[in-house]
Order: C-alpha cells, then sequence, then structure tokens
C-alpha cells in the first residue's frame, strides 16, 4: 500500500497532544522561515533539518514516510533544469542558477517532511477547527473574509489529497487482481489508462458527495 500524504495517523505522542492550531501556526511559520532567503544559509539549513526531524521523532514517527515524497525530488529537478541553463540571449551553463536548484529542492524536502509529519498528527476535523479559528481572526478586522468559506475550501483541498492516495491503491489492487499476469506494452498502457478514468470517476463519485453532504449541514452559497 502507497503511504498517503497528509494521511493522519492515530498515536500517542507528544506531537499529538499539542493544540492543532499551535501545530499549523508553527507549519506555516516554518515554511516561511525556511524558504526565506538569508545571509546566514549555512547556519539556516541545517538547523531547519535539525528541526524537522525534531518533529518526527515527537510525532514518534515512521521512515516510511519519506515513501511519500518522490514528488519533491521531481518538483525540484524540474527547477533546477530550468535554472541551470540560460536559453536567452544564448544557450549556457548557469552555475548559480544549479546551485540555487539544490538548495531549493532541500527547503522544499525539508519543509515537506515537516508538513507530512505535523498533517499526520492533526486529524481532519483539528485542521478544520485551526484554520476557522485563523478565518475568524481575520474575519473580526475584514467582515467580508467570513463569507469566503477560506477554512472549509483548504481544509477540503487538504484532506482529499489522502484520499487520492487511498483510492488509487484500491483501484490499482483491483486492477491487478482482475488483469492478465502477462503484460506487453499496449496492454499495459490500457490498463493504466483505465485505471485513472477509473481513479476519475471515483474521486468525482467522492467530491459530489462530499458537495451535498457540506450543503446538508451547512448553510453555505
Amino acid at each position: 500500500m502507497a503511504v498517503a500524504l497528509f494521511s493522519y495517523k492515530n498515536r500517542t505522542s507528544i506531537l499529538h497532544r499539542i493544540p492543532s492550531l499551535i501545530k499549523i501556526l508553527i507549519m506555516f511559520s516554518f515554511c516561511i522561515f525556511c524558504f526565506k532567503e538569508t545571509t546566514y544559509e549555512q547556519i539556516k539549513l541545517p538547523g531547519c533539518i535539525a528541526f524537522s526531524l525534531l518533529l518526527f521523532f515527537l510525532a514518534r514517527g515512521n521512515w516510511t514516510t519519506i515513501k511519500s515524497l518522490p514528488y519533491v525530488f521531481v518538483l525540484g529537478a524540474f527547477v533546477t533544469v530550468l535554472r541551470m541553463f540560460n536559453f536567452f540571449p544564448e544557450f549556457s551553463f548557469n552555475k548559480e542558477g544549479f546551485i540555487w536548484g539544490i538548495l531549493y529542492t532541500a527547503r522544499l524536502f525539508i519543509t515537506a517532511f515537516a508538513c507530512q509529519v505535523i498533517f499526520e498528527t492533526t486529524s481532519s476535523s483539528q485542521i478544520q477547527d485551526s484554520l476557522e479559528q485563523i478565518e475568524n481572526a481575520f474575519a473580526k478586522v475584514i467582515p467580508p473574509v467570513k463569507k469566503m468559506h477560506g477554512a472549509l475550501l483548504i481544509s477540503l483541498a487538504i484532506n482529499f489529497i489522502p484520499l487520492v492516495f487511498e483510492t488509487w491503491d484500491k483501484v490499482h489492487l483491483a486492477s491487478m487482481a482482475r488483469g492478465p499476469k502477462k503484460k506487453n506494452l499496449v496492454s499495459a498502457t490500457n490498463i493504466l489508462l483505465s485505471e485513472l478514468e477509473a481513479l476519475l470517476s471515483c474521486l468525482i463519485f467522492k467530491a459530489e458527495t462530499k458537495r451535498k453532504a457540506i450543503l446538508n449541514r451547512g448553510n453555505y452559497d
């Protein structure tokens, strides 16, 4: 089974007992601090690594968490390739861009790892409650913010991510159980396309079901 990104793990740990609002604020602050370029990068980056590892051990995490983060290196490689070459006015190698891309990938991995740990120790209802507290604080200063239902939308987006992984696991396992043992390139491609079609259909159904449930439980425009 794939490790679901941002999925909650019901364990007993110090980080599980910390109020969810504090964890959400720590997560946002840490991401901003980690990506903000400063003159003391040689000290800051190891410090960010140490902090993310501290969160991991406070959460009594499992190292399989890293299996949910391969997208970091794909994005990092893509950004690095774009920055390490100059295309105009002539094609050339950019050493500074290459170093920047490596540092960007490192920052992205550190923050993604920390966010994964935070979400593994914070349930979906706790995430929504925390975001609503932040939204209510902003609404006291800017009342129209409340009508935008930002907290609900963000929490739904975050909670939908592990659902994608869970649904894909079920679709892929069902396909493997019913599909042929030996596959060539054509049949493997057809099976993959069928799996993606089934995944999309299942996600649309779940999203529509969730939308109707929300409309039935509250007054949302």
